[in-house]
């Protein structure tokens, strides 16, 4: 059995796979599997994988019709036999050191998962860092191994809440799934080994490059970023299963409001319209007095809220021009 488990969802990415599976397969950590869910893509990516699985053995192909990257994910984990697991989109890549760092780090810190520093990138604009903050980060903590319990709850605004560049026991998220045919699906998975984990530990090398492109799955998602109301009710009862709801009430409400807001702020047209509505909708009767008033104010976008909330969609407008012309 192998210690690793690599899950890549692939979906037109045939530009980029080969970059992808190479970083992969050149690991200095030898001992894993990949496992490749072809999710009906009509590229020729498929081609690319066979070419790649006659090559290298540890590549595994599984095809299914088309039903998106979660779908794809709650695949890979089914079929995964690695001791870990860990994601990989295949537009991405990983550092030639990724898995070996990753895997001694769950093992001698005995984490239930870990995560490590992301490089983000603009392949024809360069480098920029992504979170988490390290100055940031080192504020809140202060050892190689830490549990939600241990902080306060705005530390859970510190993160990315994504299920790249890191890496999970498997017994550990064997009962975790994502939700299917939504997008910004990492969320409630986030929030689910988060706020379960005994141990948590992490890396501050960057191990995972994030190609970012106008074709990425959010790039290009506009017209389904009415799912992230749904996504966030998900989360939502991710917290309340938990029994930590009352804890991450403030903290939960600014997250989710700031994601809505910046996603409104990215769409055009109709789409833009619609989120506007759903925001007067979601957020428009809420007592903020019930909230950490104090935390609320620390935030820009509790701000926000008192312009856009229970007003016209012209106001809308005006302050969105505000907020894009830096006034």
């Amino acid at each position: 059995m192998a210690k690793v488990s690599v899950i890549v969802p692939v979906y037109k990415t045939e530009r980029t796979l080969d970059i992808c599976l190479d970083s992969i397969i050149n690991q200095t950590f030898e001992d894993f599997e990949v496992i490749c869910v072809n999710d009906g893509s009509p590229d020729n990516c498929i081609n690319i994988l066979r070419q790649y699985a006659k090559l290298d053995s540890r590549i595994k192909i599984y095809s299914q019709k088309n039903q998106g990257l979660s779908a794809a994910r709650n695949t890979g984990m089914k079929y995964a036999k690695g001791e870990c697991i860990t994601f990989v989109d295949s537009d991405d890549l990983l550092s030639p050191i990724a898995l070996e760092r990753m895997y001694n780090n769950i093992c001698e810190n005995n984490s239930d998962y870990m995560y490590s520093y992301v490089y983000q990138f603009w392949p024809d604009k360069g480098f920029y860092w992504e979170l988490p903050n390290i100055r940031e980060f080192k504020k809140y903590i202060t050892e190689p191994v830490f549990n939600e319990s241990e902080l306060g709850a705005e530390f859970y605004l510190k993160f990315i809440y994504s299920a790249q560049a890191k890496m999970y026991r498997k017994e550990f998220i064997q009962d975790f799934t994502f939700p299917e045919s939504l997008i910004f699906e990492d969320i409630p998975f986030f929030a689910q080994c988060y706020l379960n984990a005994k141990r948590i530990s992490y890396d501050f090398e960057p191990l995972y490059f994030y190609r970012k492109t106008q074709n990425s799955i959010i790039s290009s998602a506009g017209k389904n970023f009415l799912d992230l109301f749904k996504i966030n009710k998900i989360t939502k009862k991710v917290f309340e299963e938990s029994g930590k709801l009352e804890k991450y009430k403030t903290v939960l409400l600014v997250s989710q409001m700031e994601s809505v807001l910046i996603r409104t702020l990215e769409t055009k047209g109709g789409v833009k319209r619609k989120m506007f509505d759903k925001i007067q909708e979601t957020f428009g009767g809420i007592d903020f007095s019930e909230y950490d008033t104090e935390l609320l104010k620390k935030k820009n976008v509790y701000y926000a809220y008192q312009e856009i909330l229970n007003k016209d969609y012209n106001t809308f407008k005006r302050f969105e021009s505000r907020v894009k012309n830096g006034r």
